[in-house]
């Protein structure tokens, strides 16, 4: 199973282009994305790499309350909760593959999704995802397949101009994800993908039991609160366990808080 962190989801309630401005108060290149005409939302888009950041949104509350596809179930069932990082997407260049081994594994999966929107310049993007028939609470992740190499299609978005040259360089390094029983939570991901074995700590300011998960460039951290207070705990409380923050490297030249989420 060879996978690659593609982008995370961040719910929020704004329209797009309020994170592009955010981004590019902050000095960085954020781009509109779309419109996915059949599920109802809209995003734009933040490229660090070869993984991007998808903020994702409602554009017709209607056509979204309607839509079949998990993730945009998921977007109309959390938003009311809060903003946030809502879900993971692992790139593969072979997601019918990636069916027949996760089906191996004991794991049920959805009919593959077959997704598309159109870009601002009137084009249209299409792609195919794979979503777990029973996740629940929207744990983990789902998947994607572009359909071209990687290098080709990121050199089609650098010649579109989606790419920030301050950080084609970068990448996400490290996910902090709020979890009820850490240790849990990374035996529970070790199932299903290939990772490596998870690394069990305290957070260096006491109020946190950690678990880390590597899966290919990007580490996954498993924050469970020990203490009345914290980040972790807050998120908890209010969405559940879902990632918080996220840390790139090389880092930011200065933290970001951005729709309940932080960047750095």
């Amino acid at each position: 199973m060879n996978l690659a962190l593609d982008h995370l989801v961040h719910f929020i309630k704004a329209e797009p282009s309020e994170a592009v401005e955010k981004w590019e108060n902050a000095g960085y290149k954020a781009v509109m994305g779309g419109s996915h005409e059949n599920w109802g939302t809209y995003n734009s888009l933040l490229y660090i790499g070869q993984s991007y950041i998808e903020f994702l949104s409602i554009e017709s509350n209607h056509i979204a309350s309607a839509a079949q596809n998990p993730l945009i179930k998921q977007l109309t069932e959390e938003l009311p909760l809060g903003e946030g990082i809502g879900q993971f997407c692992f790139r593969t260049s072979n997601i019918e593959g990636l069916k027949s081994e996760l089906k191996r594994k004991g794991f049920e999966t959805l009919p593959i999704f077959e997704g598309s929107r159109r870009r601002q310049d009137g084009s249209m993007l299409s792609w195919k995802m794979l979503f777990f028939k029973e996740n629940p609470d929207y744990k983990y992740p789902f998947f994607i397949d572009w359909g071209v190499e990687d290098d080709r299609r990121f050199e089609e978005l650098r010649h579109l101009g989606f790419m920030d040259e301050n950080l084609e360089n970068k990448k996400m390094e490290e996910i902090f994800i709020a979890s009820i029983d850490c240790e849990k939570s990374a035996d529970s991901w070790q199932a299903i993908m290939p990772i490596s074995m998870a690394d069990v700590y305290i957070s260096s300011d006491g109020k946190e039991k950690r678990a880390s998960i590597g899966i290919g460039s990007v580490k996954l951290t498993f924050c469970q609160p020990l203490q009345d207070e914290g980040r972790a705990l807050e998120v908890l409380k209010k969405r559940g366990e879902k990632p918080f923050s996220v840390q790139f490297s090389p880092g930011l030249e200065k933290e970001l808080i951005l729709f309940e989420a932080v960047y750095f």
